[in-house]
């Protein structure tokens, strides 16, 4: 009989320890300028042109003038015009047509991509990963388009 006790103290015991509850889910958007910096990231993009890809890493990004670009919290970022890489590296005539992430593509038209109101931008993160955006004439940047860009598709 007291082995039963026993057995059944054990379990009550066991059953009223409960695992810490999982963290709440957050519907914010998730900033990454509050993430602490990170060691620079190599950069890595990969480029699909008529069907084959090739990876743009910092030598190529290197071989494009960067132009001013900061973040909201005034921090500098390397800033890329997308229309200065793809020219510069694929051809005179070349547009993006499409930019991928982890949330999937997201389609450039043929009116955004000539706007002249308008510049893709890619620029780097504090966690060394590019995103892309839109600035106005005057340089301001629009909110986040896509983030962790991993691809962009180019048509010649």
């Amino acid at each position: 009989m007291m082995l039963r006790w026993v057995a059944i103290i054990a379990v009550a015991a066991a059953c009223s320890t409960s695992a810490p509850a999982p963290a709440a889910k957050s519907d914010a958007k998730h900033e990454d300028r509050h993430d602490p910096p990170t060691a620079p990231a190599k950069l890595r993009l990969e480029v699909e042109t008529g069907g084959a890809t090739t990876i743009w890493a910092d030598a190529e990004l290197a071989k494009v003038a960067k132009i001013p670009g900061a973040a909201s919290d005034g921090e500098a970022r390397d800033t890329w015009s997308v229309r200065e890489l793809v020219h510069a590296l694929v051809g005179p005539t070349a547009r993006v047509t499409t930019v991928i992430g982890p949330d999937g593509p997201m389609t450039i038209t043929t009116a955004d991509w000539d706007d002249p109101a308008k510049t893709p931008i890619l620029h780097t993160t504090r966690r060394g990963t590019l995103k892309f955006r839109w600035a106005d004439a005057k340089g301001a940047w629009g909110e986040t388009a896509v983030r962790d860009v991993s691809r962009i598709v180019v048509e010649k």
